[in-house]
C-alpha cells in the first residue's frame, strides 16, 4: 500500500521511491543507461557501441565492427563495473558483445540535435575540389575494371579524398602507429592507447603470477616503474582483483586444486609461500566455498 503523508512536495522527488517500492527502479535505471551510455563508457568508445538489449542479468552490448569487439572484451569486468556504479547496485552480472552493423535509431528522448558530430569535418565534403591529375589517376588506375563497377570504384575514391582533404583542412591528423584519424587533441588513436594498456597488463600479470606477494612498493621496483605512475598502480590492483575473483570462483565451485588455494592466500594477504602454515591456506580457502 501506498504510504500518505498529505504533504505537498515536488512530484519528481517521490518518483523514485514509487519505482523502489513496485520493484521499477532497477529497470527504469537501466533504461537511462541505455541513453547515457556515451556519459558511461566515453563518448570515442559510444561512437561504436550501444546498449542493445539485457537478458536476465546479462548485458548485451552491440558493436558495430570486430575490431572494437576485440578491444572491449578485454575490459568487459570494468564496462560492467561501470554500469552497476551508474545502475546503483549489483544488476549486471555479465556483459556480452555481439556484432552490430549499425546503431539503432535515436529515440526522441536522446537529443534534439542528433548526434554530436565534433570529430568530422564542419564544412562540406562534396564542396572539395579535387585536382585534374587526381581524377585522371583514379580513371586510369580503374579502367580495367568491368564497365558495371567502374564508375562506382572511382566514386568511391574521390569521396574518400575528399574526405581526407577536408578533414586535414579542418586540422585532422592521422595515428602515427595505425594511421587512423586522431580525435581533436590526442597524440595516438584510441586503440593504439588499449593496444599498449593490454601489453603494459600482460606485463603485470606476467609478474605477479610469478610473484603473488609483491607489495605496491615492491612492485613498481621489480616492474622498473614509479610509485606516481598511476596506470602501473592501477594495473597492479586492477590484476590482483582479476585474480583474486577467478580464484575465488573456482574454490566457490569445487574447480580448485591446493595450488589454486595457496595463490588466493598469496594474493590476499601477500606474504610468500613459507610464511603460510597449510592450515591457514585451507581455512581461507574454506571461507569462499559454496554452502550445501
Amino acid at each position: 500500500m501506498v504510504k500518505r503523508t498529505h504533504e505537498m512536495g515536488k512530484a519528481g522527488l517521490s518518483i523514485p521511491a514509487v519505482l523502489k517500492e513496485n520493484k521499477l527502479l532497477t529497470p527504469f535505471r537501466f533504461f537511462q543507461a541505455k541513453r547515457d551510455w556515451p556519459q558511461i563508457i566515453g563518448k570515442q568508445i559510444a561512437k561504436y557501441s550501444y546498449i542493445k538489449d539485457v537478458d536476465k542479468n546479462c548485458v548485451i552490448i552491440g558493436v558495430l565492427n570486430p575490431v572494437w569487439m576485440n578491444q572491449l572484451f578485454m575490459y568487459s569486468q570494468e564496462i560492467q563495473k561501470k554500469l552497476n556504479d551508474y545502475i546503483g547496485e549489483d544488476f549486471v552480472q555479465s556483459v556480452r558483445f555481439v556484432r552490430s552493423g549499425k546503431k539503432p535509431a535515436p529515440v526522441v528522448y536522446e537529443t534534439l540535435e542528433g548526434e554530436e558530430e565534433s570529430d568530422y569535418p564542419r564544412g562540406r565534403i562534396r564542396d572539395v575540389v579535387l585536382s585534374d591529375d587526381y581524377v585522371q589517376m583514379v580513371r586510369q588506375e580503374t579502367c580495367h575494371l568491368p564497365e558495371r563497377i567502374r564508375g562506382k570504384m572511382a566514386a568511391l575514391r574521390f569521396a574518400q579524398e575528399k574526405r581526407r582533404l577536408s578533414m586535414e583542412a579542418e586540422g585532422f591528423r592521422h595515428c602515427p602507429r595505425c594511421g587512423r584519424w586522431l580525435a581533436k587533441g590526442e597524440t595516438i588513436c584510441l586503440l593504439c592507447r588499449l593496444e599498449d594498456r593490454q601489453h603494459k597488463k600482460k606485463l603485470v600479470h606476467d609478474l605477479l603470477i610469478q610473484m603473488p606477494w609483491l607489495s605496491l612498493d615492491q612492485f613498481v621496483h621489480e616492474i622498473g616503474a614509479v610509485r606516481s605512475d598511476r596506470l602501473y598502480v592501477e594495473l597492479y590492483n586492477e590484476v590482483r582483483r582479476d585474480c583474486i575473483y577467478k580464484l575465488i570462483e573456482r574454490i566457490h565451485y569445487d574447480s580448485d586444486t591446493p595450488e589454486d588455494d595457496l595463490f588466493l592466500a598469496l594474493f590476499i594477504t601477500r606474504k610468500t609461500p613459507v610464511e603460510l602454515p597449510d592450515d591457514y591456506v585451507r581455512n581461507l580457502a574454506n571461507r569462499y566455498r559454496k554452502k550445501e
